[in-house]
């Protein structure tokens, strides 16, 4: 064994990763691919498409899973495992038996925490986490992930994360700020001209996981309050709570609200945004500690020219200047939301345009697969 490990250190020391489509990439995920996270499909789909050796290695099926549109193996490290360690076993073996040089994984936890730190320094391979929101906020996981001694972990090249926010929180938990690499997740969207819309009533769309987090409860109730005014929501999702939040519409006798299936792919995501005239994202800080990062939906909104309102939450306000470039305001505050949509729907035609041109700039300064895969692989190119 320990013949073993000094080939494989010797090995891995002598590679060169400035020459990145010569190394084996592992993407480590606890499943794939899931249609919660499409900016993980997105940068996948961009390291095939751009020649990069990447597999991706997985332990479970997600909820509901996405269509892929491009061809990648993925292998699954529950098979046979009974135990813990069992599938430290199996994820061990995969990546010694491909050869992997490489590994990248999204989310700290469980996979950063529970397997890939752990077994680092037996396979001495250099690996990089991107941190995002549950992962990290979640009270009971914010004691259990231990981001600190992770990053600090030499074979741990980079924490990448979304903005400011979670910069400064990371290093409250001691996470190297050298360590720390701030970049947006892998959006997919187009800048076309904007259609100006002639919907009478008002189309307001949500679209989103269906978790406490997304602040939903909230937006029936500002559903309610809105009931007498010349708009309707509609909400498209999937997740836990889906049947709580109809029957909350239900007992409430709401007709100006429906919550309804997810939509299925990028393709149905892009014609409902372009046919409303308000993208509406009431983010919050759960109960347990959850909360958004940036929601991804808002990128993909301001490229189509979706006029967007959201909150003040985590690293949001980072990426949306109120009345700038969208709208935003005080989470939890369910009156100024409301109060919001009304001056929204009340601006002249000629200033709501101003804005949402200005958020399909400002977009693409921030954020978008080629930007953010520039970023990652520019630091997986100084892997020393």
């Amino acid at each position: 064994m320990f013949k073993f490990v000094k080939d494989l250190f010797n090995k891995h020391k002598s590679l060169d990763y400035s020459d990145l489509k010569n190394i084996n990439i592992a993407y480590v995920l606890a499943n794939f691919p899931s249609l919660s996270q499409t900016f993980v499909i997105n940068e996948i789909r961009w390291l095939v498409e751009n020649g990069y050796n990447i597999k991706v290695i997985s332990f479970s099926t997600p909820d509901v899973a996405a269509n892929l549109d491009f061809e990648v193996e993925n292998i699954r490290f529950d098979e046979n495992a009974d135990c813990h360690e069992d599938l430290v076993n199996n994820l061990e073996r995969i990546l010694i038996e491909n050869d992997i040089q490489l590994i990248h994984t999204h989310f700290v936890y469980p996979i950063g925490t529970v397997f890939i730190h752990p077994m680092i320094d037996n396979l001495k391979i250099p690996f990089t986490i991107f941190a995002h929101a549950a992962d990290i906020f979640r009270y009971w996981v914010d004691e259990a992930n231990n981001v600190g001694a992770i990053s600090q972990n030499e074979y741990c090249k980079a924490i990448f994360t979304l903005g400011n926010f979670h910069k400064n929180y990371l290093m409250e938990r001691d996470v190297l700020e050298e360590k720390i690499v701030i970049t947006k997740q892998a959006s997919n969207y187009d800048i076309e001209e904007i259609e100006l819309n002639s919907n009478n009533p008002k189309k307001i769309v949500s679209i989103c996981r269906y978790t406490e987090k997304k602040g939903l409860d909230d937006l029936i109730d500002i559903a309610k309050l809105l009931e007498n005014e010349n708009c309707e929501f509609s909400v498209y999702g999937f997740g836990e709570l889906k049947e709580e939040l109809q029957n909350k519409v239900k007992e409430l006798n709401l007709s100006n609200i429906t919550i309804n299936d997810e939509l299925k792919g990028a393709a149905e995501v892009k014609k409902v945004l372009r046919q409303s005239d308000l993208l509406v994202s009431p983010c919050k800080r759960a109960s347990d500690g959850d909360m958004d990062g940036i929601p991804t939906i808002l990128f993909e909104a301001m490229g189509y020219g979706t006029p967007v309102l959201t909150t003040d939450v985590s690293s949001i306000p980072e990426i949306i200047d109120d009345g700038v470039n969208g709208f935003i305001v005080e989470a939890n505050n369910k009156e100024a939301f409301k109060d919001r949509i009304n001056e929204i729907m009340a601006l002249d035609e000629d200033e709501l345009l101003k804005i949402r041109k200005k958020a399909q700039e400002d977009v693409q300064e921030i954020s978008g697969v080629d930007k953010t895969m520039e970023i990652v692989t520019n630091t997986w190119k100084n892997i020393k």
